[in-house]
């Protein structure tokens, strides 16, 4: 991608401790195509190039110097996640396209088989910890049929 939308977190930020003394940790996730969208050789050198890449752009937009400062790197690529069994190499389930997004995701009802909910990323309303979460609480009401949430437990 010419100009990639990244997520960088930096968790030594606030603790100091996920990293040895002076040094700092960060994780950049980045856009990539998933398995059945491109075929891609991921275990070859591309992954290396695309992360050489990424580094770039993030010295573009405001780390200096960020490559010498690298001591460890991993890459995580499509391959890696459909290794751990994810459908096409995707964490997120549906592409980030704007027909895939927020409420256009799959709904959270099976259209078919009447007790069934879905919940996840994959579902609405989206990616993302709060969005699943909201997935949850959204397949909890239709199973459950409270639509608010009164306190009790």
């Amino acid at each position: 991608m010419s100009d990639p939308s990244l997520l960088v977190t930096n968790p030594t930020a606030t603790d100091p401790s996920r990293a040895p003394d002076g040094c700092h940790t960060y994780y950049v996730l980045a856009p990539v195509p998933n398995l059945a969208m491109l075929d891609v050789d991921w275990n070859g050198g591309l992954s290396r190039q695309y992360a050489t890449e990424l580094v770039a752009t993030l010295e573009a937009r405001g780390y200096p110097d960020f490559a010498a400062g690298i001591e460890v790197s991993r890459v995580v690529t499509p391959a890696d996640w459909a290794a751990y069994g994810l459908s096409e190499g995707t964490p997120f389930a549906s592409a980030h396209t704007f027909g895939q997004t927020g409420p256009f995701r799959p709904g959270n009802l099976h259209p078919r088989i009447r007790n069934v909910v879905f919940v996840g990323s994959g579902t609405h309303p989206g990616v993302g910890v709060p969005m699943v979460l909201i997935s949850g609480k959204l397949a909890a009401q239709r199973i459950t049929g409270r639509t608010t949430d009164t306190g009790s437990r």
